[in-house]
């Protein structure tokens, strides 16, 4: 019988978050995308479930593992890597969902309503007095914020650009 069958999915659970944590690559990994190492503990959860031709997957809330790889007990040793792979689409995932800006599609829309209103000949400061303030409430830092306003009317400038030479 395998240490699996054995095992105590909460114990597995349990070992899989403590390596996670223990792990400086990890750890430098969700620290640059803003997580905190406690979100591990109290946002992540796994799951052990026949997956039908699959290894593993995520959703952003739970990774869920098939029991095969558990089967040759050497998970730890040679498939921990389906646990990291998935572990980031969570990463980026919770970062998304904790840092607005960090959705492409939002910034592009940001972007697209600078454009529209430059092209409708609104004066930058009224764009700024009514853009910004939206921009701004997403962040901590006033530099951060004028920063990435600055980004998206250069964005929306070259946007222009190309749109009127076509």
């Amino acid at each position: 019988m395998s240490w699996y069958k054995q095992a105590n999915n909460e114990a597995i659970f349990k070992k899989i978050k403590d390596i996670l944590k223990g792990n400086s690559f990890i750890q430098s990994l969700i620290s640059e995308y803003n997580i905190s190492s406690d979100d591990i503990d109290n946002h992540l959860e796994f799951e052990i479930k026949e997956m039908d031709g699959k290894f593993a997957e995520g959703n952003g809330l739970v990774i869920t593992l098939d029991p095969k790889l558990f089967a040759d007990n050497d998970f730890f040793e040679n498939k921990f890597h389906f646990v990291v792979h998935e572990l980031f689409h969570w990463i980026k995932r919770r970062s998304e969902a904790k840092f607005y800006f960090n959705d492409s599609e939002e910034v592009q829309s940001f972007v697209l309503a600078i454009a529209w209103e430059l092209m409708a000949g609104k004066d930058p400061r009224d764009i700024y007095q009514t853009i910004y303030p939206i921009i701004e409430a997403h962040f901590e830092n006033e530099d951060n914020s004028q920063h990435v306003f600055k980004d998206m009317v250069d964005k929306a400038k070259k946007l222009i650009e190309v749109h009127q030479s076509s």
